[in-house]
Order: C-alpha cells, then structure tokens, then sequence
C-alpha cells in the first residue's frame, strides 16, 4: 500500500486519470502537432525543435513510470526482508 505523499500515491493513483492521460498523451501530441505547423509555416528547424521537445516528453514519462514500478519492487522486497526478520525464513522458502 503507498504511503500517502509518496511518488507512487500521486503517479500510481487512479483518482484522476484524464489529467494522467493528458500529461501521458496530450502534451507530446500537441508538440507534434505544433512541429508540423511550424515546420510548413517557418521552417523544418522549428518543427524539429518540436518533435524533439514531444520525444523528451514521451521519454520523460516512461522514465517516470520505470520508477514507479521499481518503487513497488522496493516495497516488495522490504515487505519480504520484514518477513525475514520475524519468522527467520525467507517468504518464498515457505
């Protein structure tokens, strides 16, 4: 269970997934799509920043969510270590 103010309570909850899936999907949809207005209108440099700005985005999220599950690893294995400590055996030796 997360604890509360933890990264997996704000990014793992599902209390408002429309603002999730505009971070996720939105905001590197709309880089591309300024990219390609920008690069008819002024210039193929431009749109390139754009493009480039929507793939640091799209990067940035699956880095973010790579934490968020390592971070469930992590509570597994203290949940497992604490197991360890009381009954003196591993929980997957029983």
């Amino acid at each position: 269970m997360p604890q509360p103010h933890s990264p997996t309570d704000r990014a793992g909850s599902r209390r408002d997934p429309a603002s999730a899936r505009i971070a996720r999907v939105g905001i590197p949809l709309t880089l591309v799509v300024l990219g390609v207005i920008a690069a008819i209108a002024v210039s193929g440099l431009l749109g390139g920043v754009f493009f480039g700005a929507a793939l640091v985005a799209v990067i940035a999220d699956l880095w973010i969510r790579l934490g968020i599950t390592s971070q469930d690893d992590r509570d597994d294995e203290a949940r497992a270590r604490r197991t360890f400590r009381r009954r003196g055996r591993w929980p997957s030796d029983e």
